[in-house]
């Protein structure tokens, strides 16, 4: 058992070292971008180049602290996002060919800075958002063929500095692309308009009917509140009649007594004179009893009146909305068209 145990590890000791493990001077450059305040490691298990980055430092980065990069050749990527690097900073990393992945943004690089990244064969991203690197800047990365994506929002560059640049690199993807951020916001405008057109008819039908609708219900308002007087002119003629009746009751009545008294009154007068009471009092008792079905119906037309105005003032304020939509929508309509007018004149 010793024996195999003493063979076993004289195997370990005679296997190499992987390949893929970092030499000693990418090992010094990982220390020395840690001292620096970076961070610094492998790619991979299996790929011993380099990722870097000094964006998240608590230390100022600068210029200076670029020189760590000086006789480096393993480097796959360095993230200097938000830190104080200016051009003179991108000149040192000018020898780095193996570099796939640069982040530049929210950094003090020009134009003149991307001039030294024009020989970084290997670079196939680029990141240079808000920075004021322009259309002149763009020149310099035209013979990056190995280039996948540049990021340039918040940056002077323009679509006429990127289409040239497409061109000399089909593959490249660039962020925004602004020929196709105006072509999808023509197409966004033109599908907006049109939307806002329709809408324009429809609530142009909606508005006639409401406007429809508020007409009848104020009609039948009108109706109703004339019933209702008619109604109340009723009532008030009944109680004039009432009234009457009541005063013919009391002088028959009057009549009746006189005629108890008086002696020489013969029976069919009495008799007559009770009559003559007996029917003013029916008519009275008529007369009340007509004005109290008059009242009932007064009620009724007076909830049917108010139920009508009601209905008269919600149809007004539907048909007023309806309107005031409307109008908002053309007017919507209109500056949509206008905007719309604008992008396509700008083609």
């Amino acid at each position: 058992m010793k024996s195999y145990t003493i063979a076993f590890c004289t195997f370990l000791l005679a296997v190499p070292v992987s390949a893929d493990d970092p030499s000693d001077a990418d090992k010094a450059l990982i220390e020395a971008v840690q001292g620096a305040g970076g961070q610094a490691m492998q790619l991979a298990k299996n790929d011993a180049r380099l990722t870097i980055a000094f964006h998240l430092s608590d230390k100022d980065i600068t210029d200076e602290t670029l020189d760590v990069f000086k006789d480096a050749g393993n480097v796959y990527s360095i993230n200097l996002r938000g830190t104080k690097i200016t051009n003179e900073g991108v000149r040192k990393l000018a020898g780095l060919k193996g570099l796939a992945r640069l982040h530049l943004e929210k950094t003090g690089v020009t134009d003149d800075g991307l001039a030294h990244v024009a020989g970084l064969e290997s670079l196939e991203y680029l990141n240079v958002y808000g920075t004021k690197i322009t259309d002149a800047g763009l020149e310099h990365v035209k013979g990056l063929t190995n280039l996948q994506k540049l990021f340039v929002w918040q940056t002077g560059v323009t679509m006429e500095g990127e289409e040239p640049l497409k061109e000399a690199l089909p593959n490249l993807e660039i962020v925004p692309d602004f020929k196709k951020e105006k072509e999808r916001a023509l197409i966004s405008s033109q599908r907006a308009y049109e939307d806002a057109a329709r809408e324009v008819t429809e609530l142009a039908e909606k508005m006639q009917t409401a406007l429809a609708s508020s007409t009848e219900a104020a009609m039948a308002a009108q109706e109703a509140a004339a019933a209702l007087k008619a109604a109340e002119e009723d009532v008030a003629k009944a109680n004039e009649l009432i009234t009457s009746a009541n005063a013919t009751v009391v002088q028959t009545n009057a009549a009746v007594e006189k005629l108890k008294d008086d002696a020489s009154a013969s029976e069919e007068l009495k008799t007559a004179a009770q009559e003559s009471a007996a029917a003013a009092a029916k008519a009275a008792a008529a007369a009340k009893e007509s004005s109290e079905k008059l009242v009932a119906v007064v009620a009724e037309k007076k909830t049917a009146s108010e139920a009508a105005a009601k209905a008269s003032t919600d149809a007004k304020t539907a048909a007023d909305e309806s309107k005031t939509k409307f109008d908002e929508t053309v007017q919507k309509s209109v500056d949509l068209k206008k905007k719309f007018d604008e992008l396509s004149a700008a083609e």
